[in-house]
């Protein structure tokens, strides 16, 4: 080991009289990574694993009727596969979507069109009564559950139907839930408020353990319902969009319910990320009272985000802007749910997020990054980054490089190196000064051309970290 650091350290001298800063890796392949002694802890990415919404997907489920203008579907089908749930209980639903899809322009080439025994009434809320999707080892299955409408009988159906159509294995985990009362990070948290208990019959225990059994979820977040209001949906006032980021709705002062929604601002600012640190919060101002505004309840797709645009401009404007902060370099789409012909379809409880449901893509590259680097470190010789890679496609991995840049100078790239005989990928920082500021991002690629990059941003916003 110590003639071999010898050695790799000579072959530095050349890019050493280069630089005042030199940041290398210094862990060839197989041994124990850093400077130190301490014992290399393996990431393991959890065998069930539910993706989060801002993960790479391949469609979006979505109904038909929906209560939504013709203007909405083709938006959303313009760069996106959607697969569409039309009722077989009417004849002629499927045709006549097919048609009213082709008369108004929507490109129907990225539209399936699904035929779906739905019940009559409130049968497009395909969030609420849609399977969650998980991954069990590498592959893609569907967790069904019992939808909290239980007089919706078909709709609570539809999961099951779902795994015969698309093919794929089916579990059942024996609580009452809803898809718009939950939010996902993909790296075991979850997020609801406390329906979930109560209409569980208050049994905390089992329904976390249910949603850990079936979902993978080790850190389940409840928290109150501070809108007060029947649906009692934490997507209509919070979205999480990044392993480290979250947007909570914001009422004035004024509103009784301001302190409420500050309650729980505070308590998901005071939880910690995948990445260590605590939640980032961005707040989305809302007029509060009867103006329509319901900017947290979203549909993320890839790098397009698809935000309900509210009654009042100006409101609109400014959510369009906490989006383009929170998530720099995403696509940020407003959506207008009005029909002039027919009545403004959006409700602060009823959105866009309520109506839809992504798929998430089967093949997806995903990076688990752990102990990253943020704000203001202590001084030590080197620093090592890791990250574990699984190809769900089970693809072999084509590269894993490191994008780094310090003190503000260009981006630099670097291999990671694979760690032993596991999926772990790891690079250190070293000769680092006191007073360095540091920002980098990770990408990775597997042979069949998945990809993907963490954090989400990439480098429009990287991990960054200040040597103390």
């Amino acid at each position: 080991m110590k003639t071999t650091r010898i050695l790799f350290a000579l072959s530095l001298l050349s890019l050493l009289a280069l630089s005042s800063c030199t940041f290398t890796r210094v862990t060839p392949e197989g041994e124990v990574p850093g400077e130190d002694e301490e014992e290399y802890e393996v990431i393991e990415t959890f065998d069930i694993r539910m993706p989060g919404e801002f993960e790479p997907s391949s469609s979006v489920i979505m109904c038909y009727p929906n209560n939504m203008p013709l203007s909405v579907y083709k938006t959303i089908a313009k760069d996106n596969k959607v697969l569409l749930l039309v009722n077989s209980s009417h004849g002629s639903q499927k045709t006549q979507a097919q048609n009213d899809f082709a008369n108004a322009g929507i490109n129907t080439d990225n539209v399936t069109f699904l035929d779906m025994n739905l019940d009559d009434d409130y049968s497009y809320w395909a969030r609420d009564f849609s399977p969650f999707f998980t991954f069990n080892a590498t592959k893609l299955s569907i967790t069904d559950f019992t939808y909290n409408r239980p007089q919706r009988v078909n709709q609570n159906k539809v999961p099951q139907r779902l795994s015969n159509t698309l093919n794929m294995d089916y579990e059942f985990m024996n609580i009452v839930h809803t898809g718009g009362n939950l939010m996902q990070d993909g790296r075991g948290t979850a997020f609801s408020d406390d329906l979930v208990v109560d209409e569980n019959d208050d049994n905390r225990d089992r329904v976390i353990s249910q949603m850990k059994r079936y979902t993978g979820t080790d850190n389940y977040v409840i928290t109150i319902d501070p809108q007060g209001d029947y649906i009692a949906h934490i997507d209509c006032w919070a979205k999480i969009v990044a392993p480290d980021k979250i947007i909570v709705a914001r009422l004035p002062q004024s509103n009784p319910r301001y302190s409420c929604y500050e309650q729980v601002a505070e308590q998901l600012a005071n939880e910690k990320c995948a990445y260590g640190y605590n939640y980032r919060i961005y707040r989305v101002e809302e007029p509060g009272g009867n103006t329509i505004a319901p900017y947290t309840n979203s549909l993320i797709l890839n790098k397009n985000v698809y935000v309900p645009m509210g009654q009042n401009a100006t409101y609109n404007s400014n959510a369009i802007e906490v989006y383009k902060e929170a998530l720099p370099g995403y696509n940020i789409v407003g959506v207008d749910g009005y029909d002039f012909d027919s009545y403004f379809c959006f409700l602060n409880t009823d959105a866009l997020h309520c109506r839809t449901h992504e798929i998430p893509d089967d093949d997806m590259l995903f990076i688990d990054s752990r102990e990253v680097y943020n704000g203001e470190v202590e001084y030590k010789d080197s620093y090592l980054v890791k990250t574990n890679i699984v190809s769900y496609a089970d693809e072999e991995i084509d590269y894993v490089k490191i994008h780094y840049s310090i003190n503000g100078e260009a981006y630099q790239v670097a291999d990671m190196v694979k760690y032993e005989a596991t999926s772990n990928y790891t690079y250190s920082f070293t000769n680092l000064n006191h007073g360095d500021d540091v920002k980098y991002y990770i990408d990775a690629s597997d042979v069949g051309n998945n990809y993907n990059v963490d954090p989400t941003c990439g480098n429009k916003d990287p991990h960054h970290f200040q040597v103390a």
